[in-house]
């Protein structure tokens, strides 16, 4: 295996302006700075990013982010902008650019999504190390675990609330995990046959309940503020 040290990792911010359920969101000020600051602040310090960038098509986002020292090194093609872009093409098209550009060939592709405001840079060298020293593909991050003494997923069948799965002993409900959309990595190669960020075996980087925060509505911002206040009053994150 490659020594860890010359790991090349590329990490990208996707940002783009459209956002329907919540227009101009990666720019919206939380805690006196726009929503994309945080994220461009935890990849500047994660030290297993070798290159990292901000990919949009709209300049006023552009301009923020230069402003806030991220790298924006092409404006996104029209192509890659609409509502039904996927990440994936996102990722594809800014990994070619870069192998390009730098003359590189990475090992590691890191997704940031940028309404993860309180994800911080040891999420982002955790993931790595972790995705690096395993023999999967892909790693995902999660929030978890949960387990009540009841199961919490409930159906509506027939107008009566219900067990989604029923069990039959709840002393040994077994505890799940969800997706936060906060973080993804893949292996390059495994990226470049299969165009995919989510391979069939996926290690998890597990967040708790605070650094999984993920901003789509006015209420998200609401609790995400919230988060953030209280980390810093508690000294529990200094990179906020």
């Amino acid at each position: 295996m490659k020594d860890r040290s010359k790991i090349k990792v590329l990490a990208i911010i996707p940002a783009r302006g459209g956002s329907k359920r919540l227009p101009r969101k990666n720019i919206r000020e939380i805690c006196g700075r726009p929503l994309l600051a945080y994220t461009i602040k935890a990849a500047r310090n994660a030290e297993r990013i070798t290159h990292f960038l901000v990919s949009s098509e709209d300049n006023e986002i552009i301009e923020v982010a230069r402003k806030y020292n991220a790298p924006v090194p092409f404006v996104r093609p029209a192509e890659l902008s609409g509502d039904k872009v996927r990440n994936i093409d996102v990722v594809d098209h800014a990994l070619r650019f870069m192998e390009g550009a730098k003359g590189v060939t990475y090992d590691i592709i890191v997704l940031l999504q940028p309404t993860s405001p309180v994800r911080d840079h040891g999420h982002i060298d955790s993931a790595v190390e972790l995705l690096w020293n395993s023999d999967c593909d892909s790693l995902a991050s999660v929030k978890g675990p949960f387990k009540k003494r009841d199961p919490i997923l409930k159906a509506i069948r027939n107008g009566i609330l219900e067990d989604y799965s029923p069990v039959k002993d709840l002393k040994n409900v077994e505890p799940f995990y969800l997706y936060n959309a906060s973080l993804y990595a893949v292996k390059r190669d495994y990226f470049v046959r299969h165009k995919k960020l989510i391979s069939p075996k996926q290690i998890p980087l597990i967040m708790d309940k605070f650094h999984s925060v993920d901003v789509d509505t006015d209420a998200d911002f609401l609790v995400a503020e919230s988060y953030i206040n209280y980390m810093k009053n508690q000294n529990k994150d200094n990179s906020l």
